[in-house]
């Protein structure tokens, strides 16, 4: 939940720099799949956002990161 929660955020951040008519030329979505493959489930979650920036890209992993996009 916490993924799509984020996912979520950083749509409406990105939207806050787009204009309206772009909006509404590409609105925002997040697609979720799931699939079962051998004896493990795999969740995919994906978005439409801008992505991620290379230098957050480099610290993802980090503890107690604090993720401005």
């Amino acid at each position: 939940m916490n993924i799509i929660s984020n996912a979520i955020d950083a749509l409406d951040s990105y939207n806050d720099k787009r204009a309206i008519a772009e909006i509404h030329a590409s609105p925002n979505k997040i697609t979720i799949t799931t699939e079962v493959i051998e004896t493990k489930c795999v969740i995919r979650i994906a978005d439409n956002g801008s992505g991620i920036t290379e230098a957050v890209k480099e610290r993802l992993f980090d503890l107690f990161l604090p993720l401005s996009l």
